[in-house]
């Protein structure tokens, strides 16, 4: 019987073959790398963010309203050292809930990507510009 994690790359029609017995995937995803993890009763999507640790309290300026909604996380990951999102859901989630889980996960992603892409644009020190008669 085929675990939540084989439920999900099969319901995302993933590409690549998941190795047997795993417990963790690297999924290449629009451009970037979602991780799914079994943890228990829980499959959790995860996206590094930022590897900036100062970006992680601008963000959480965002995260009140936004991550109730979503019912994610917004996180610094110690192990990979960087600002991550992440979210669960039960292991028993059928393929059309895992496929509509991931969606809005990868939604949510984009979202966050976008912030922290204001952030570095906030951070280049555009020079003074003299301008002389």
């Amino acid at each position: 019987m085929p675990n939540a994690l084989e439920n999900l790359c099969e319901a995302i029609a993933y590409p690549d073959p998941l190795p047997d017995g795993a417990t963790s995937y690297r999924l290449l995803v629009d451009g970037g790398e979602v991780v799914a993890h079994l943890l228990g009763s829980r499959l959790v999507l995860s996206r590094v963010l930022s590897r900036q640790e100062e970006h992680l309290p601008k963000l959480a300026g965002y995260a009140a309203g936004r991550l109730l909604k979503e019912e994610a996380v917004l996180a610094w990951d110690e192990r990979e050292g960087a600002c991550i999102l992440w979210q669960d859901c039960a292991v028993g989630a059928s393929s059309a809930q895992l496929l509509h889980f991931f969606k809005i996960f990868l939604a949510s992603c984009d979202w966050w990507l976008a912030r922290v892409a204001d952030l570095s644009a906030e951070q280049v020190s555009i020079p003074e510009m003299v301008i002389m008669p």
